[in-house]
């Protein structure tokens, strides 16, 4: 629940204020309410309403996204998108047209094709990973390779040790993290830690330290 209060919050420029948070009448109960009824309330701004809503259809949602993406960690991260585009495109449900299960799934449909198409464009091997933090031109000179070497043996063994599985090894985000015991989360965040680090080293020893 704090959760989706946040990502109203966010909707609303940070404020928190910009959308009323009532029962509409219904002494803060929305059992008799239906799904229909509670989807056109969140679009007129009823916050109670919407979290309602999100409660009820939430382990849905999830069990599409989770069969879309394949990755419960990467469809987790989609819910909370999915929450926020429905807040957004609340307003735009006609009752006239479909079923607000219809369309909160069509919605969360969209928005996990999308997430997934993200990650499959940003789903490269570990050599393509590298190179793309390193200039090529240096991974392919022998002398810039051993730059590249020494930079990294002198990374935090947390940091080194991730980005020395993906990217030499070709190990993925979760191999690693079930090698290690870690979440993805955290590998993810290691090996970008790790390469902004690489990146400095590589750029001062080009500036005078061979």
């Amino acid at each position: 629940m704090r959760t989706v209060l946040c990502l109203l919050a966010e909707a609303d420029g940070g404020t928190g204020m910009g959308r009323e948070m009532s029962a509409s009448g219904t002494g803060g109960s929305f059992s008799n309410v239906g799904d229909e009824e509670l989807l056109v309330r969140s679009g007129a701004g009823d916050r109670a309403a919407f979290m309602e809503l999100h409660d009820r259809f939430a382990p849905r949602i999830l069990g599409l996204l989770v069969k879309i993406m394949r990755n419960r960690t990467d469809a987790e991260d989609a819910l909370q998108n999915v929450a926020l585009d429905l807040w957004r495109r609340a307003g735009a449900y006609d009752p006239a047209l479909g079923s607000a299960q219809t369309w909160i799934l069509m919605v969360a449909r969209a928005r996990g094709i999308d997430a997934l198409r993200k990650i499959s464009r940003s789903a490269m091997s570990g050599v393509e990973m590298f190179e793309q933090g390193v200039p090529a031109e240096v991974m392919a000179d022998p002398i810039g390779r051993g730059r590249v070497d020494r930079a990294l043996a002198e990374l935090p063994v947390e940091q080194r040790t991730p980005i020395d599985m993906a990217f030499y090894r070709g190990l993925t985000r979760e191999q690693i993290a079930g090698a290690l015991g870690i979440p993805v989360g955290t590998v993810k965040t290691r090996i970008r830690m790790g390469l902004q680090r690489l990146g400095v080293a590589l750029a001062e020893r080009e500036g005078g330290v061979a």
